[in-house]
Protein backbone atom coordinates (compact mmCIF):
# COMPACT_ATOMS: atom_id res chain seq x y z
CA UNK A 1 0.00 0.00 0.00
CA UNK A 2 1.17 3.17 -1.25
CA UNK A 3 1.93 5.78 1.57
CA UNK A 4 0.39 9.27 1.39
CA UNK A 5 2.37 12.48 2.47
CA UNK A 6 0.12 15.13 3.49
CA UNK A 7 1.41 17.52 1.41
CA UNK A 8 0.34 14.90 -1.88
CA UNK A 9 -2.14 15.20 -3.93
CA UNK A 10 -4.65 12.30 -5.79
CA UNK A 11 -1.69 12.60 -8.26
CA UNK A 12 -1.51 9.90 -11.54
CA UNK A 13 1.05 7.68 -9.52
CA UNK A 14 -1.34 6.87 -6.03
CA UNK A 15 -4.12 6.75 -8.54
CA UNK A 16 -2.71 3.82 -10.43
CA UNK A 17 -1.30 2.33 -7.84
CA UNK A 18 -4.77 1.97 -5.91
CA UNK A 19 -6.44 0.54 -9.42
CA UNK A 20 -3.55 -1.85 -9.75
CA UNK A 21 -4.52 -3.67 -6.64
CA UNK A 22 -8.44 -2.47 -6.53
CA UNK A 23 -9.58 -2.72 -10.47
CA UNK A 24 -11.52 -0.14 -12.20
CA UNK A 25 -13.69 1.35 -12.48
CA UNK A 26 -12.75 2.69 -8.71
CA UNK A 27 -14.02 5.93 -6.88
CA UNK A 28 -11.25 7.29 -5.11
CA UNK A 29 -11.72 10.46 -2.62
CA UNK A 30 -9.24 12.59 -0.59
CA UNK A 31 -10.17 13.11 3.06
CA UNK A 32 -7.95 16.23 2.67
CA UNK A 33 -9.97 18.05 -0.08
CA UNK A 34 -13.27 17.22 2.34
CA UNK A 35 -11.61 18.98 5.27
CA UNK A 36 -10.85 21.59 3.23
CA UNK A 37 -14.25 21.77 1.79
CA UNK A 38 -15.75 21.47 5.64
CA UNK A 39 -13.40 24.42 7.24
CA UNK A 40 -14.55 26.64 4.25
CA UNK A 41 -18.09 26.56 5.19
CA UNK A 42 -16.99 26.87 9.17
CA UNK A 43 -14.92 30.27 8.49
CA UNK A 44 -17.79 31.53 6.28
CA UNK A 45 -20.42 30.27 9.50
CA UNK A 46 -18.50 30.09 12.27
CA UNK A 47 -21.05 27.36 14.05
CA UNK A 48 -20.40 24.23 12.67
CA UNK A 49 -23.77 23.15 14.16
CA UNK A 50 -25.55 25.55 11.46
CA UNK A 51 -23.96 23.67 8.42
CA UNK A 52 -25.69 20.62 7.50
CA UNK A 53 -24.21 18.58 5.24
CA UNK A 54 -26.37 17.38 2.41
CA UNK A 55 -26.11 13.41 3.27
CA UNK A 56 -27.44 12.56 -0.72
CA UNK A 57 -24.31 14.16 -2.28
CA UNK A 58 -22.23 11.05 -1.00
CA UNK A 59 -23.23 9.31 1.74
CA UNK A 60 -20.13 6.32 2.23
CA UNK A 61 -20.03 5.95 6.16
CA UNK A 62 -16.28 6.76 5.65
CA UNK A 63 -16.97 9.89 4.10
CA UNK A 64 -19.79 10.57 6.74
CA UNK A 65 -17.58 10.09 9.37
CA UNK A 66 -14.39 11.75 8.20
CA UNK A 67 -16.86 14.68 8.18
CA UNK A 68 -18.76 14.14 11.43
CA UNK A 69 -15.16 14.81 13.07
CA UNK A 70 -15.89 18.55 12.20
CA UNK A 71 -18.70 19.12 14.36
CA UNK A 72 -21.47 20.19 11.61
CA UNK A 73 -24.79 18.38 11.46
CA UNK A 74 -26.24 16.28 8.77
CA UNK A 75 -29.30 16.79 6.40
CA UNK A 76 -30.80 13.64 5.46
CA UNK A 77 -33.70 13.39 2.88
CA UNK A 78 -35.05 10.14 3.37
CA UNK A 79 -35.04 7.40 6.61
CA UNK A 80 -32.02 5.75 4.51
CA UNK A 81 -29.92 8.17 4.69
CA UNK A 82 -30.70 9.34 8.51
CA UNK A 83 -29.53 5.37 9.25
CA UNK A 84 -26.49 5.45 7.64
CA UNK A 85 -25.87 8.42 9.00
CA UNK A 86 -26.54 6.94 12.31
CA UNK A 87 -24.44 4.02 11.18
CA UNK A 88 -21.71 6.65 11.11
CA UNK A 89 -21.69 7.07 14.65
CA UNK A 90 -23.82 10.65 14.32
CA UNK A 91 -25.56 11.63 17.12
CA UNK A 92 -29.75 11.63 16.19
CA UNK A 93 -29.62 15.43 17.31
CA UNK A 94 -27.15 16.60 14.66
CA UNK A 95 -29.42 15.15 12.22
CA UNK A 96 -32.39 17.11 10.20
CA UNK A 97 -34.54 14.94 8.10
CA UNK A 98 -35.37 16.92 5.01
CA UNK A 99 -38.42 18.30 3.38
CA UNK A 100 -38.69 15.90 0.15
CA UNK A 101 -41.69 13.77 -0.09
CA UNK A 102 -41.85 11.44 3.06
CA UNK A 103 -44.37 8.46 3.88
CA UNK A 104 -46.02 9.03 6.99
CA UNK A 105 -43.88 6.04 8.74
CA UNK A 106 -40.79 8.01 7.63
CA UNK A 107 -42.16 11.36 9.64
CA UNK A 108 -42.93 9.27 13.06
CA UNK A 109 -39.51 8.05 12.80
CA UNK A 110 -37.83 11.10 12.80
CA UNK A 111 -40.25 12.54 15.53
CA UNK A 112 -39.16 9.64 18.08
CA UNK A 113 -35.91 10.01 17.01
CA UNK A 114 -35.43 12.95 18.65
CA UNK A 115 -33.67 14.53 15.61
CA UNK A 116 -32.29 17.98 15.56
CA UNK A 117 -35.22 18.87 13.20
CA UNK A 118 -37.91 17.05 10.76
CA UNK A 119 -39.02 19.51 7.97
CA UNK A 120 -42.32 18.57 6.64
CA UNK A 121 -43.81 19.19 3.16
CA UNK A 122 -47.18 18.10 2.85
CA UNK A 123 -50.69 18.21 4.91
CA UNK A 124 -49.82 14.04 5.31
CA UNK A 125 -46.68 14.51 6.97
CA UNK A 126 -47.92 17.01 9.36
CA UNK A 127 -50.27 15.50 10.52
CA UNK A 128 -47.91 12.14 11.03
CA UNK A 129 -45.20 14.52 12.63
CA UNK A 130 -48.92 15.57 15.45
CA UNK A 131 -49.90 11.86 15.71
CA UNK A 132 -45.89 10.63 16.83
CA UNK A 133 -45.81 13.94 18.57
CA UNK A 134 -48.85 13.16 21.10
CA UNK A 135 -46.63 9.82 21.78
CA UNK A 136 -43.51 11.65 23.16
CA UNK A 137 -42.58 11.78 26.84
CA UNK A 138 -40.06 14.69 27.52
CA UNK A 139 -39.68 17.82 25.38
CA UNK A 140 -42.06 18.21 21.87
CA UNK A 141 -40.36 17.44 18.63
CA UNK A 142 -39.04 20.64 16.61
CA UNK A 143 -40.55 20.77 13.24
CA UNK A 144 -40.04 23.37 10.45
CA UNK A 145 -42.21 23.38 6.92
CA UNK A 146 -41.04 23.94 3.42
CA UNK A 147 -41.68 26.40 1.86
CA UNK A 148 -42.41 26.51 -2.40
CA UNK A 149 -41.16 29.96 -3.06
CA UNK A 150 -41.57 30.41 -6.52
CA UNK A 151 -37.47 31.19 -7.74
CA UNK A 152 -36.31 29.94 -10.86
CA UNK A 153 -32.53 29.15 -9.34
CA UNK A 154 -31.18 28.43 -13.12
CA UNK A 155 -29.69 25.53 -12.70
CA UNK A 156 -30.44 22.22 -14.96
CA UNK A 157 -34.81 22.07 -15.42
CA UNK A 158 -34.57 18.40 -13.49
CA UNK A 159 -32.28 20.07 -10.40
CA UNK A 160 -34.65 23.19 -10.07
CA UNK A 161 -36.78 22.39 -6.85
CA UNK A 162 -37.95 26.13 -5.63
CA UNK A 163 -40.19 26.73 -8.56
CA UNK A 164 -43.69 27.32 -8.21
CA UNK A 165 -44.77 24.31 -9.85
CA UNK A 166 -42.02 22.13 -7.81
CA UNK A 167 -43.33 19.01 -6.08
CA UNK A 168 -41.83 19.56 -2.81
CA UNK A 169 -43.17 22.06 -0.09
CA UNK A 170 -46.16 24.22 0.91
CA UNK A 171 -47.28 27.39 -1.10
CA UNK A 172 -46.78 30.44 0.83
CA UNK A 173 -50.75 31.53 0.94
CA UNK A 174 -50.74 27.40 2.77
CA UNK A 175 -47.97 28.30 5.53
CA UNK A 176 -50.32 30.06 8.24
CA UNK A 177 -52.68 27.78 8.61
CA UNK A 178 -49.99 25.42 8.45
CA UNK A 179 -48.24 27.08 11.49
CA UNK A 180 -51.06 27.69 13.58
CA UNK A 181 -52.28 23.74 13.50
CA UNK A 182 -49.03 22.65 14.42
CA UNK A 183 -48.58 25.51 17.61
CA UNK A 184 -51.57 24.27 18.88
CA UNK A 185 -50.18 20.58 19.33
CA UNK A 186 -49.25 18.60 22.29
CA UNK A 187 -45.60 17.00 21.37
CA UNK A 188 -44.07 19.32 18.56
CA UNK A 189 -42.82 22.86 17.89
CA UNK A 190 -42.79 24.73 14.79
CA UNK A 191 -39.99 26.41 14.67
CA UNK A 192 -38.40 26.88 11.01
CA UNK A 193 -38.98 27.61 7.78
CA UNK A 194 -37.36 26.41 4.79
CA UNK A 195 -36.59 26.27 1.18
CA UNK A 196 -34.47 24.15 -1.26
CA UNK A 197 -33.31 25.95 -4.63
CA UNK A 198 -31.93 23.40 -6.26
CA UNK A 199 -28.53 21.46 -7.03
CA UNK A 200 -25.49 23.26 -8.59
CA UNK A 201 -26.83 27.15 -8.77
CA UNK A 202 -24.34 29.56 -10.09
CA UNK A 203 -25.94 32.46 -8.93
CA UNK A 204 -26.27 33.94 -4.84
CA UNK A 205 -29.76 35.96 -6.79
CA UNK A 206 -32.12 33.18 -6.11
CA UNK A 207 -31.27 32.74 -2.79
CA UNK A 208 -32.06 36.65 -2.18
CA UNK A 209 -35.43 36.17 -3.66
CA UNK A 210 -36.23 33.14 -1.74
CA UNK A 211 -35.23 34.51 1.79
CA UNK A 212 -37.26 37.65 0.83
CA UNK A 213 -40.15 35.38 0.87
CA UNK A 214 -39.47 33.39 4.25
CA UNK A 215 -38.89 36.84 5.75
CA UNK A 216 -42.28 38.07 4.44
CA UNK A 217 -44.12 34.96 5.99
CA UNK A 218 -41.64 35.32 9.13
CA UNK A 219 -43.41 38.53 9.81
CA UNK A 220 -46.96 37.26 8.53
CA UNK A 221 -46.71 34.74 11.81
CA UNK A 222 -45.24 37.18 14.21
CA UNK A 223 -48.50 39.43 13.47
CA UNK A 224 -50.61 36.10 13.89
CA UNK A 225 -48.68 35.77 17.73
CA UNK A 226 -46.51 33.06 16.14
CA UNK A 227 -42.67 33.36 16.28
CA UNK A 228 -40.29 31.64 13.61
CA UNK A 229 -36.95 30.74 15.07
CA UNK A 230 -34.60 29.81 12.28
CA UNK A 231 -34.51 29.36 8.31
CA UNK A 232 -32.94 26.31 6.43
CA UNK A 233 -31.35 27.64 3.58
CA UNK A 234 -31.18 24.75 0.92
CA UNK A 235 -29.65 25.04 -2.27
CA UNK A 236 -26.32 23.54 -3.22
CA UNK A 237 -23.32 25.90 -4.66
CA UNK A 238 -21.97 25.28 -7.73
CA UNK A 239 -19.02 23.80 -9.00
CA UNK A 240 -17.03 24.34 -11.79
CA UNK A 241 -16.52 21.05 -13.25
CA UNK A 242 -15.16 21.51 -16.72
CA UNK A 243 -12.47 23.73 -15.05
CA UNK A 244 -13.18 27.28 -17.23
CA UNK A 245 -14.66 28.89 -13.88
CA UNK A 246 -14.45 29.13 -10.34
CA UNK A 247 -16.56 27.84 -7.39
CA UNK A 248 -19.02 30.20 -5.26
CA UNK A 249 -17.67 30.66 -1.96
CA UNK A 250 -19.76 30.01 1.20
CA UNK A 251 -18.27 33.24 2.97
CA UNK A 252 -20.16 35.47 0.15
CA UNK A 253 -23.43 33.57 0.36
CA UNK A 254 -23.49 34.09 3.93
CA UNK A 255 -22.09 37.83 3.56
CA UNK A 256 -25.23 38.27 1.94
CA UNK A 257 -27.80 36.56 3.76
CA UNK A 258 -26.70 38.27 6.94
CA UNK A 259 -27.52 41.34 4.80
CA UNK A 260 -30.61 40.75 3.60
CA UNK A 261 -31.64 39.38 7.59
CA UNK A 262 -29.92 42.70 9.33
CA UNK A 263 -32.55 43.57 12.55
CA UNK A 264 -33.82 39.96 12.63
CA UNK A 265 -33.25 37.36 15.46
CA UNK A 266 -33.50 34.67 12.96
CA UNK A 267 -30.86 32.03 13.03
CA UNK A 268 -29.65 30.45 10.14
CA UNK A 269 -28.71 27.10 8.93
CA UNK A 270 -27.38 25.41 5.49
CA UNK A 271 -27.36 22.82 3.69
CA UNK A 272 -23.93 21.90 1.60
CA UNK A 273 -22.79 18.99 0.13
CA UNK A 274 -21.68 19.60 -3.44
CA UNK A 275 -19.24 22.26 -2.36
CA UNK A 276 -18.20 19.89 0.40
CA UNK A 277 -17.37 16.93 -1.33
CA UNK A 278 -17.57 17.19 -5.39
CA UNK A 279 -13.62 17.94 -5.66
CA UNK A 280 -12.62 15.22 -3.13
CA UNK A 281 -13.45 12.41 -5.69
CA UNK A 282 -12.15 10.72 -8.68
CA UNK A 283 -13.63 7.88 -10.65
CA UNK A 284 -10.62 6.30 -12.08
CA UNK A 285 -11.62 3.50 -15.62
CA UNK A 286 -9.48 1.93 -18.12
CA UNK A 287 -9.56 2.40 -21.98
CA UNK A 288 -10.99 -0.91 -23.60
CA UNK A 289 -10.59 0.35 -26.96
CA UNK A 290 -10.70 3.29 -29.73
CA UNK A 291 -13.17 3.27 -32.46
CA UNK A 292 -14.14 5.83 -34.87
CA UNK A 293 -17.71 7.10 -34.34
CA UNK A 294 -19.41 9.10 -37.55
CA UNK A 295 -15.81 10.01 -38.19
CA UNK A 296 -14.88 11.49 -34.84
CA UNK A 297 -12.29 9.29 -32.98
CA UNK A 298 -14.17 7.53 -29.39
CA UNK A 299 -12.60 5.84 -26.04
CA UNK A 300 -14.78 2.94 -24.93
CA UNK A 301 -14.06 2.47 -21.09
CA UNK A 302 -14.91 0.02 -18.30
CA UNK A 303 -16.73 2.60 -16.75
CA UNK A 304 -19.65 4.42 -18.05
CA UNK A 305 -22.99 6.07 -16.90
CA UNK A 306 -23.84 3.11 -14.30
CA UNK A 307 -20.90 4.35 -12.30
CA UNK A 308 -21.04 7.93 -12.90
CA UNK A 309 -24.49 9.57 -14.90
CA UNK A 310 -23.86 13.10 -14.43
CA UNK A 311 -23.06 13.44 -18.09
CA UNK A 312 -25.71 11.42 -19.89
CA UNK A 313 -28.44 12.94 -17.25
CA UNK A 314 -27.20 16.58 -17.22
CA UNK A 315 -24.64 16.94 -19.64
CA UNK A 316 -22.22 17.69 -17.12
CA UNK A 317 -18.83 17.86 -18.23
CA UNK A 318 -16.18 17.09 -15.88
CA UNK A 319 -12.90 16.63 -16.35
CA UNK A 320 -10.81 13.53 -17.84
CA UNK A 321 -7.23 13.22 -17.66
CA UNK A 322 -5.20 10.32 -18.24
CA UNK A 323 -2.85 9.21 -15.85
CA UNK A 324 -0.60 7.40 -18.73
CA UNK A 325 -0.07 7.74 -22.52
CA UNK A 326 1.16 11.43 -23.92
CA UNK A 327 -1.73 14.27 -25.37
CA UNK A 328 -0.51 13.85 -28.59
CA UNK A 329 -2.66 16.44 -31.06
CA UNK A 330 -4.79 18.66 -30.94
CA UNK A 331 -8.45 16.66 -32.14
CA UNK A 332 -10.94 15.38 -29.13
CA UNK A 333 -12.76 12.53 -28.61
CA UNK A 334 -15.91 11.17 -26.89
CA UNK A 335 -15.51 8.95 -23.65
CA UNK A 336 -18.20 6.41 -23.35
CA UNK A 337 -19.16 3.66 -21.13
CA UNK A 338 -19.60 0.22 -22.05
CA UNK A 339 -23.67 -0.41 -21.48
CA UNK A 340 -25.85 -1.30 -24.02
CA UNK A 341 -26.90 2.08 -24.15
CA UNK A 342 -25.90 4.72 -26.80
CA UNK A 343 -26.19 7.34 -24.37
CA UNK A 344 -24.04 6.10 -22.01
CA UNK A 345 -20.91 8.51 -22.09
CA UNK A 346 -18.87 10.33 -19.49
CA UNK A 347 -17.84 13.04 -21.34
CA UNK A 348 -17.58 14.51 -25.50
CA UNK A 349 -15.15 16.83 -26.59
CA UNK A 350 -11.61 15.72 -24.57
CA UNK A 351 -8.42 16.41 -25.56
CA UNK A 352 -7.50 12.77 -25.15
CA UNK A 353 -6.11 12.33 -28.60
CA UNK A 354 -3.38 10.66 -27.61
CA UNK A 355 -4.87 7.73 -25.05
CA UNK A 356 -4.15 4.37 -25.92
CA UNK A 357 -5.99 1.16 -24.90
CA UNK A 358 -5.50 -0.04 -21.75
CA UNK A 359 -4.44 3.48 -20.21
CA UNK A 360 -5.78 4.70 -17.58
CA UNK A 361 -8.29 8.14 -17.27
CA UNK A 362 -9.30 10.16 -14.00
CA UNK A 363 -12.63 11.90 -14.75
CA UNK A 364 -12.33 14.43 -11.73
CA UNK A 365 -14.37 16.16 -9.07
CA UNK A 366 -16.69 13.23 -9.09
CA UNK A 367 -17.18 13.07 -5.04
CA UNK A 368 -20.64 14.35 -5.28
CA UNK A 369 -23.44 12.68 -6.85
CA UNK A 370 -21.28 9.60 -7.96
CA UNK A 371 -21.39 6.46 -6.54
CA UNK A 372 -24.78 7.48 -4.84
CA UNK A 373 -25.90 7.57 -8.09
CA UNK A 374 -24.41 4.16 -9.25
CA UNK A 375 -27.04 1.50 -10.50
CA UNK A 376 -26.33 -2.16 -11.64
CA UNK A 377 -28.35 -1.94 -14.90
CA UNK A 378 -26.78 -4.41 -17.60
CA UNK A 379 -25.97 -6.07 -14.10
CA UNK A 380 -22.70 -4.65 -13.68
CA UNK A 381 -21.37 -4.59 -10.11
CA UNK A 382 -21.25 -1.22 -8.65
CA UNK A 383 -17.06 0.25 -8.29
CA UNK A 384 -15.16 -0.18 -5.26
CA UNK A 385 -14.80 3.17 -3.10
CA UNK A 386 -11.45 4.66 -1.81
CA UNK A 387 -10.93 6.83 1.23
CA UNK A 388 -7.17 8.36 0.74
CA UNK A 389 -5.45 10.44 4.12
CA UNK A 390 -2.40 11.71 5.32
CA UNK A 391 -1.69 7.93 6.73
CA UNK A 392 -2.23 6.02 3.10
CA UNK A 393 -5.62 4.66 1.55
CA UNK A 394 -8.22 2.12 2.88
CA UNK A 395 -11.32 0.96 1.20
CA UNK A 396 -14.38 1.83 2.74
CA UNK A 397 -16.56 -0.04 0.32
CA UNK A 398 -15.88 -3.50 -1.44
CA UNK A 399 -16.42 -3.94 -5.36
CA UNK A 400 -19.72 -5.11 -6.05
CA UNK A 401 -19.49 -8.87 -6.84
CA UNK A 402 -21.27 -10.76 -9.33
CA UNK A 403 -22.80 -12.75 -6.34
CA UNK A 404 -24.61 -9.29 -4.69
CA UNK A 405 -26.32 -8.75 -7.82
CA UNK A 406 -28.54 -11.49 -6.68
CA UNK A 407 -28.14 -11.31 -3.08
CA UNK A 408 -31.57 -11.49 -1.25
CA UNK A 409 -33.81 -13.04 -4.66
CA UNK A 410 -35.23 -16.58 -4.94
CA UNK A 411 -36.26 -18.47 -8.09
CA UNK A 412 -38.63 -20.50 -5.73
Amino acid sequence: MLTVRPDTSLDPELLAAIVREQGTPTYVYDARILDAGVRRWIEAVGDPTAICYAVKANYNLGVLARLASHGIGFEASTVGEMARTLAAGVQAGRIVLGGVPKPAEAVAEGVRRGLDLVVLQAQHEVEAAVRAGDSLEGPPARVGLRVRPGIRAGAHPSLETGRADAKFGFGPAEIPATWAALAGAKGVEPTTLAFHLGSGLDSFEPYEGAIDVLLGLAQELASAGHRVRELDLGGGLGVAYDGTGTDLEPADLVRIVRERLKGTDLAVRYEPGRSIAARAGTLVTRVLYRRERDGHPALVCDGGFTDFGRYSLYGAQHRIEPLEGTLEGSDTVEVLGPTCESGDKLGTDRPLHGVRPGDLLAVRDVGAYGFVMASNYNARPRPAEILVDAEGWKVVRERETLEDLWRGETVD
